[in-house]
């Protein structure tokens, strides 16, 4: 596994952990499809830090949060995610502390665009 693949790995094995009825849900393709899409969140923040912008990965965050509502989740569903992965990257010893730190503000500013559009969500 790449030290990129045992992030994603760690985060799923949280975000099925914290709710339980993820699993009840979706099942184990559910499981396999959060780890994917974590891969991708790793994916775009490469992307959104080596390009030198945040608006990249802003953008992803506010398209997958369209794609994930059709399917029944939450924006604070994405919201956790990202939280999650925020976390794992802190206390991550194998990525570089300087592409953490990068990734953890790029999260950062999605989390926040992403509690905005919260905010304006019917209840």
């Amino acid at each position: 596994m790449s030290k990129y693949e045992i992030i994603a790995e760690e985060v799923t094995k949280r975000i099925f952990r914290e709710d339980p009825t993820l699993i009840e849900r979706y099942g184990e393709r559910g499981r396999n499809q959060t780890f994917i899409d974590n891969m991708h969140h790793l994916d775009y923040l490469k992307t959104a830090m080596e390009l030198n912008t945040s608006k990249i990965f802003t953008d992803y965050a506010l398209w997958l949060r369209g794609i994930l509502i059709k399917y029944g989740m939450t924006t604070q569903t994405l919201i956790d995610n990202f939280l999650f992965l925020e976390e794992e990257l802190e206390k991550c010893t194998v990525v570089e502390s300087e592409i953490s730190s990068a990734y953890i503000g790029l999260l950062g500013e999605a989390v926040s665009i992403l509690r905005d559009v919260q905010g304006g969500e019917a209840q």
